[in-house]
């Protein structure tokens, strides 16, 4: 048995009896072979109130609760003995604990039996066991203290077992309250279910009372039994004189094999015990006691010694005073002399008086128990009748109370009835009143429906006369020679009908559809002999409205070469007509859709000029500038020649100047644009500016310089570039790029798409040189012959003239290349970006006759 150890000093833990108690030792001593014939035994209240002194004193003042490494657990049983009242009174709290050392010990990676470790090792690993076990026990008693308000002691035992542990504990220190908890219980039988609640309930002695929480709330109880109380008591079972059948044989060893009292060999068995208590169940176990008592005297009486003296004295086995000398005579009258008396004769004489003496104070209490017992029972009865009285009359008051509170209810339900009668009459007075107008308003409705299709039949109508009257103000143009009427401040745009537009797109069919976005769809058409783009809004409400008048708001007011051309309008449904773009945009040739030939790098830087010329356009506008606010390869579209176009105005705005800021901007709480092209600081801050394009524009030259996606784009040229190996990520389909053109223009893109605002370059100023620098630089190209002469090639097309002609900015053109930009609206030189001072093409036929002669000469 492991020794049990008192732990968080300074408390002081209760150890186990090392001797017996002294008034137990007492009892032990009571009925021996020299006890005094004169003593009188203590009576059997007296020794049932010993007993239960004895058994409770160690664990009867105490309440002892189980704790065990479950913190929560243990908070919950502590706070079920708080709330259920089980400490009250005198008793003090113990907290009872079961350590359990680890049969196996963690050792690197794997578990190693104890045994095994090393005794330094194992010693080690005990001490830290040791202090967890004191910290969680500190933890406790500080929990006990603060929140109970009560001092606790702990009682700590090592063992492997925990229920074990709980059940030696409870036998060494006769433990008779205690309170654990159990994870489960059985509501029929009021058992607990768990496996060591289950034990204990079991195996633990009978005088000790078990409290199991479960929960936080009391499950189940199991009572202690008074019998057990003292059949387990170590004083019960050392003290055999307790017991009046235990004396007999303890005082009677030496009779013969016959009578009743005999004891026998030592190998039989002890008759069966008896409790002590002197409460009788019923009158039939008193009157079987006081038999088998006659019939103990009875046989003491034929055990008396036939010569025995009436002088003679029982020699006591401790020394102590023999019983009072008595004349009695033999069995035939004659005196018997003193000097023929055997010890065994006076042995049995003195049982004799003895089993008589106790035969009558077994009597006397039994007619005191009888006495008492009829008392109890008369006032028992007193009290019972009072009680009937008592109850009857609260009965009698009970009814009465009752029989008020029913009129009482009765009267309020008349008069709920009748309010609720009112109210209903009322109710079905609405109801009619509420059918009526229900009539009355289908009525209306059907005439608001007639009224509904006559003016749908109105408003198509009058459509059909503003279809006509437009289209006579169409020939009334054509009369006057001029299509549009352009004023002072924008450019008009000519208006067409919904049915126009039906036509030209087959009624908006799916196979006409070029593009789509996220408010519009884009068709291809052939409205009034010409190619177009038909351009139709998807959003419905103050959205869309606000979308489609933005855009023509802005391309009303400007032209450029570098934007896409407005043609017209119609506003029902919201639809605008632009020119037709036949490469598409620079997304679907950066991804060669359709299996479309890839751009050369030249083309590229082109493209790249053009949309540069366009954002400087649109910053400079007076008297606000404007941003373009989504610049991205989808909103670049190339024409025949594969000139950049800028579109989709749909979220461009004009930028405002105020007294506390020095450049122009924009600020709204709706962000919108295309994540990967959008500047860091716009989605801070929601200001849009013309930098916000600017960081845009550098995302759109990282592209055709690698052709990859947006998304960390810049992060990985910047290192490619601080590596060296930029020529490892370049998009190999558009050529061989010259490293120091690629370089440049990885440079220049990546501080165009700098964080920072400030350090982003003007346009104007800065990015137009690098570019027009580019496109100055001679074709390396490996398509050409590389002594091909530079003055040979076209600046649009690159490739070598077959018929070329002068245009008014001096600069020589493939024809078919010039004559097409002419015609497409634009007035601005394709290489100086200047307006043409005309039309005119002059045919350079001294060059053209020179480039012949050299192809003749590289065919030989």
């Amino acid at each position: 048995m492991a020794a049990v150890s008192a732990r968080g000093s300074p408390h002081s833990f209760p150890s186990s009896p090392s001797s017996p108690h002294p008034d137990a030792e007492r009892m032990f001593m009571r009925g021996g072979s020299g006890r005094s014939t004169s003593s009188r035994s203590a009576s059997l209240r007296d020794i049932d109130e010993e007993a239960v002194a004895v058994v409770a004193g160690d664990g009867g003042g105490k309440l002892y609760v189980t704790v065990g490494k479950d913190f929560k657990d243990a908070k919950s049983c502590l706070g079920a003995v708080r709330s259920l009242g089980l400490l009250g009174g005198d008793l003090s709290l113990v907290l009872l604990h079961v350590h359990q050392p680890a049969d196996r010990i963690t050792n690197g990676l794997c578990m190693v039996l104890a045994s095994r470790l090393e005794e330094k090792e194992l010693q080690a690993y005990r001490k830290i066991e040791q202090e967890e076990m004191n910290t969680l026990l500190n933890q406790y008693m500080t929990y006990c203290r603060l929140y109970l308000k009560v001092q606790a002691e702990i009682l700590v035992i090592e063992k492997n077992n925990v229920a074990n542990g709980i059940i030696e504990l409870i036998n060494q220190h006769h433990i008779t309250k205690l309170v654990m908890g159990t994870s489960s219980f059985s509501t029929t039988r009021k058992v607990p279910k768990s496996k060591v609640a289950s034990i204990v309930h079991q195996q633990a002695k009978h005088y000790c009372q078990i409290f199991f929480i479960c929960k936080g709330s009391l499950a189940c109880t199991r009572d202690a039994t008074l019998d057990s109380i003292k059949a387990d008591s170590p004083r019960s079972s050392s003290a055999s004189t307790l017991s009046d059948e235990s004396e007999i044989p303890a005082r009677s060893v030496s009779l013969p094999p016959g009578h009743p009292g005999y004891m026998g060999s030592p190998d039989q068995p002890f008759p069966p015990r008896r409790s002590n208590s002197v409460s009788y169940s019923s009158p039939g176990f008193v009157t079987n006691n006081v038999e088998r008592m006659l019939h103990i005297a009875q046989h003491s009486v034929h055990v008396k010694p036939r010569d025995c003296s009436p002088t003679s004295s029982l020699p006591s086995s401790e020394g102590s005073s023999s019983s009072s000398p008595k004349d009695t005579d033999s069995m035939d009258g004659s005196p018997s002399p003193a000097s023929i008396v055997r010890p065994e004769e006076q042995q049995v004489s003195m049982v004799e008086t003895g089993m008589q003496n106790e035969v009558f104070e077994q009597l006397q209490q039994v007619r005191i128990e009888l006495e008492r017992s009829r008392k109890e029972a008369s006032e028992g009865r007193q009290k019972a009748e009072r009680e009937l009285f008592e109850a009857s009359r609260m009965f009698k008051a009970r009814e009465n109370s009752l029989l008020k509170e029913k009129r009482e209810v009765e009267e309020i339900l008349e008069k709920e009835k009748a309010f609720l009668e009112k109210e209903n009459f009322e109710i079905f007075k609405e109801l009619q009143k509420a059918n009526e107008q229900k009539a009355e308003l289908e009525n209306k409705l059907l005439q608001t429906n007639s009224l509904l299709e006559q003016l749908q039949q109105l408003q198509e109508d009058l459509q059909r006369e503003k279809e006509d009257a437009l289209r006579e103000a169409e020939e009334m143009r054509r009369r006057c020679g001029n299509n549009e009427f352009i004023s002072s401040d924008e450019v008009s745009l000519t208006e067409f009908s919904y049915s126009e537009i039906q036509e030209a797109t087959n009624n908006f069919d799916e196979s006409r559809k070029i593009g789509h976005g996220g408010c519009a769809s884009v068709y291809k058409g052939f409205l009034r002999h010409t190619t177009v783009a038909i351009k139709k809004f998807n959003r419905e409400g103050i959205v869309g409205e606000k979308e489609f008048n933005d855009e023509v708001e802005i391309l009303c007011k400007m032209r450029h070469p570098n934007l896409v051309t407005l043609i017209g309008v119609c506003r029902d449904p919201k639809v605008l007509v632009y020119e037709f773009l036949p490469n598409g945009s620079l997304e679907d040739r950066l991804q060669c859709k359709h299996h479309t030939e890839p751009l050369q790098w030249r083309m590229r830087i082109r493209i790249a000029a053009d949309i540069c010329t366009a954002l400087i356009f649109l910053h400079s506008n007076k008297p606000k500038g404007i941003a373009h606010g989504d610049l991205k390869p989808d909103n670049v579209l190339l024409d025949a020649n594969f000139v950049g176009k800028l579109g989709d105005f749909g979220i461009s705005r004009s930028l405002s100047l105020t007294n506390t800021t020095v450049t122009p901007y924009h600020r709204t709480d709706q962000i919108k644009g295309t994540l990967g092209y959008m500047d860091p600081g716009y989605i801070c801050s929601g200001e849009l500016t013309a930098q916000y394009d600017v960081y845009s524009f550098g995302v759109v030259l990282l592209r055709l310089l690698t052709g990859k996606s947006p998304l960390g784009l810049r992060s990985e040229v910047e290192t490619a570039l601080s590596s060296g190996v930029l020529h490892e990520i370049l998009d190999t389909s558009a050529g061989d790029w010259p490293p120091e053109l690629a370089e440049e223009l990885a440079r220049l893109a990546l501080k165009c798409s700098r964080y920072d605002r400030k350090d982003r370059p003007d346009l104007a100023k800065e990015a137009w040189g690098v570019l027009q620098t580019m496109m100055n630089e001679p074709t390396t190209s490996s398509s050409l012959p590389p002594e091909t002469p530079s003055y040979f090639i076209c600046p649009m097309t690159q490739e070598i003239m077959r018929d070329p002609h002068i245009a008014a900015d001096g600069f020589t053109y493939e024809g078919e290349a010039i004559k097409d930009w002419i015609q497409t609206g634009h007035k601005m030189s394709p290489m100086t970006y200047l307006s043409f001072t005309h039309h005119q093409l002059i045919p350079n036929n001294a060059l053209r006759f020179a480039i012949q002669e050299w192809q003749t000469k590289q065919q030989q």
